[in-house]
């Protein structure tokens, strides 16, 4: 069942011919992940700031609801790391807190309505 080899095989031999084979598939996958990130079609392309003149006008005067905002989800963000922290885990190992958009709980709502009905 087995492979016969004629004659003595050196299993070092061996064993660097395989090493070389699974280094080169490995150099030639990172080479091809190189080239995808080069060519991603998807990938989101670097624009440049644009001027926000008009906006600047009209910021003094809308400026104290998102300070009160700001501050709201400042204690959001202290109460997620508290709750982070108390279930074992440091708050250094936070990366970022960020809101999820989700419809879930206005479609069930909806279904909820309808179905009372």
């Amino acid at each position: 069942m087995g492979v016969r080899m004629e004659g003595n095989f050196n299993p070092l031999t061996f064993m660097l011919i395989n090493m070389f084979i699974v280094f080169f598939v490995l150099i030639m996958l990172w080479v091809l992940m190189v080239l995808i990130r080069l060519v991603d079609p998807t990938a989101k392309k670097k624009s440049q700031p644009k001027p926000v003149a008009k906006a600047a006008a009209a910021a003094p005067a809308a400026s104290a609801a998102p300070a009160a905002a700001a501050a709201n989800q400042d204690e959001v963000v202290a109460v997620i790391t508290a709750a982070i922290m108390a279930m074992g885990y440091s708050s250094s190992q936070v990366a970022s807190i960020r809101p999820v958009k989700s419809t879930g709980w206005t479609a069930a709502a909806r279904i909820a309505a309808v179905d009372t009905y």
